[in-house]
């Protein structure tokens, strides 16, 4: 692992933060089984993770489905109830969150929503951590991730080149973005099933990614050693 510090760490949200991806795959997966195109809930989190939602729906129409124009607003209204009620952050991060909070400055850089990035952030308990200033949605720049534009305008905001900052990613897509911004990334898998495990962890090494992690006191550990106490 190289020896830079850094400035600035850009947390991914969910898998990184919280674990929706389970629910708003779960959902996703009822509303397109109900539209008659079949799909299991692990079939959602394993093709589209990390994608935005436009280009989820840009992906399935290329295959030929036929989606109504309200899709998207669909996709939100059949997730909300569950992330109201049965969103929860994930187990050990907010510790890591704290420990990075006090060396560095930190953001959130998510494809979602702004507004549900924030909802969510209140309901799981991290909003006293991470301010809304700091909090970038992916549908606020002309492309979301794995384009690069997302990972810039975190980076304009704060004023600093890519080699100051460093984003934490549960997804390739979402990596690949980072990477192309200049950026560092780590990998972590603690949220993804198992059985996408060894396809994650070959992707982030084909990224160049600092490190691929299995649980948040691995990525503790690795944020002491490169964020410095001053």
């Amino acid at each position: 692992m190289p020896d830079p510090t850094y400035d600035l760490v850009i947390f991914d949200n969910d898998g990184v933060l919280i674990d929706s991806e389970k629910l708003a795959a779960r959902g996703n997966a009822e509303l397109l089984t109900g539209l008659g195109y079949p799909m299991t809930a692990e079939d959602c989190e394993r093709r589209f993770a990390g994608l935005s939602d436009r280009d989820m729906v840009a992906e399935l129409r290329a295959e030929g489905a036929v989606l109504p124009d309200d899709f998207i607003e669909q996709m939100y209204a059949i997730s909300e109830h569950a992330f109201l009620t049965e969103l929860e952050p994930i187990t050990g991060v907010r510790s890591v969150v704290e420990l990075a909070q006090s060396r560095a400055a930190i953001s959130v850089a998510s494809n979602a929503p702004r507004a549900n990035v924030l909802r969510n952030l209140i309901t799981t308990g991290y909003d006293d951590l991470i301010p809304a200033s700091a909090c970038f949605s992916g549908l606020d720049v002309p492309r979301p991730k794995p384009a690069p534009d997302l990972h810039r305008a975190v980076l304009s905001h704060f004023d600093l080149g890519p080699e100051r900052a460093l984003v934490i990613e549960d997804s390739p897509a979402g990596a690949s973005g980072a990477r192309s911004a200049g950026v560092d990334v780590i990998g972590v898998l603690y949220a993804v099933p198992d059985e996408m495990k060894p396809q994650r962890r070959e992707a982030f090494a084909a990224l160049g990614a600092l490190a691929v992690l299995d649980s948040p006191a691995e990525l503790a550990e690795t944020l002491r050693q490169l964020l410095p106490e001053e």
